[in-house]
């Protein structure tokens, strides 16, 4: 398989791998992609544990052979941001329990993704893909967990039925595209247009004033003043 990059998250309580993907190379956006969709899928967190010096961790896949690497200050910025306006804190992890928690489902998937990836011949990352999602059904729906004994995903389902989960719900008044998007700063001109991604967009409103673009790459782009929408343009 071509070089890819594998973004990945746990549930700290029951160990289930709540996001995985592998993407042909990380960036910002992918990690608020994963993030949203575990989010959205069971809840949202109380917190995240990050490791103190990088925000992620990846595996870099080329055969069987991997290398680690951290992401960029950008992703720093846009994942916190995401966080933090759900009400979610981010902890730093010092400790070696903290960070054996990720790095021992990590080694699960580094152990047999790259094996099975060769073994029938996957060379697309969309494929990987999909070995990497059979790989987390078996680990999260079923194997006992070495720790925990237990099976991950029958833990967190308990926790929740039991009323003892901190995952909370999300209000379907939340906007997660906007959450969820690639934030930067623009200027209204005189004329009542932004300038984003070579193009002019036309907002009407607020000119010469700070206003914040919200990009959905390949998708739109959503324009907000003091955190109120007041333009949507699809791309």
């Amino acid at each position: 398989m071509v070089n890819s990059d594998l973004i990945f998250t746990i549930d700290d309580y029951s160990r289930t791998a709540v996001g995985a993907k592998l993407v042909e190379k990380e960036n910002a956006f992918e990690h608020l992609s994963v993030a949203r969709k575990a989010i959205e899928t069971y809840g949202i967190p109380l917190s995240y544990y990050v490791d103190k010096h990088s925000l992620f961790k990846f595996v870099r896949y080329g055969g069987i052979h991997n290398v680690q690497r951290v992401v960029d200050e950008e992703a720093h910025i846009q994942f916190r941001r995401a966080l933090n306006s759900l009400g979610v804190g981010i902890i730093y992890a010092n400790s070696p329990q903290a960070k054996g928690k990720v790095e021992r489902p990590f080694a699960y998937i580094q152990a047999r993704l790259p094996f099975e990836c060769e073994r029938y011949h996957v060379k697309e990352v969309k494929e990987g893909n999909k070995i990497l999602q059979g790989i987390l059904y078996f680990y999260n729906e079923k194997r006992a967990h070495s720790e925990i004994e237990e099976i991950p995903i029958q833990r967190l389902n308990r926790a929740t039925k039991e009323g003892k989960s901190k995952l909370r719900p999300i209000s379907q008044e939340v906007d997660l595209d906007t959450i969820f998007s690639l934030h930067c700063q623009r200027k209204v001109k005189k004329d009542g247009t932004i300038s984003y991604d070579r193009r002019k967009w036309k907002v009407g409103r607020f000119p010469e004033q700070e206003v914040t673009v919200c990009l959905v790459p390949n998708e739109k782009i959503i324009v907000l003043k003091d955190e109120q929408k007041i333009g949507e343009f699809q791309l």
